[in-house]
């Protein structure tokens, strides 16, 4: 069985970066919340300011997300506008050699 050490050095290798910082933000927004609750059990407000720890580890998750979506959109669309040019260059290409 695939340890999660060897999962998270296989998606680095793989270049999945997002997937990696995804997990980094959802395992340390689980240790916080637990460290919140055992410390909620002694001191209950103190417990409770902790938790904006993980509120904003999500918060910042989701706008990584959404900006990584945004660079990925922006970066395809131009290589597939690009590719189309040089699509329409070597047909443009073949049909004045033929002539």
């Amino acid at each position: 069985m695939e340890s999660i050490w060897d999962k998270f050095s296989k998606m680095y290798h793989e270049k999945s970066q997002v997937c990696l910082l995804t997990w980094a933000y959802g395992i340390i927004s689980v240790a916080v919340i637990v460290v919140a609750g055992l410390i909620a059990l002694i001191n209950q407000s103190v417990g409770v300011a902790i938790l904006i720890i993980p509120l904003i580890a999500v918060a910042a998750m989701c706008a990584n997300v959404m900006v990584w979506s945004l660079i990925r959109f922006v970066i395809e669309s131009h290589e597939a506008k690009e590719k189309a040019k040089q699509r329409a260059v070597k047909q443009a290409a073949k049909q004045n050699s033929k002539k």
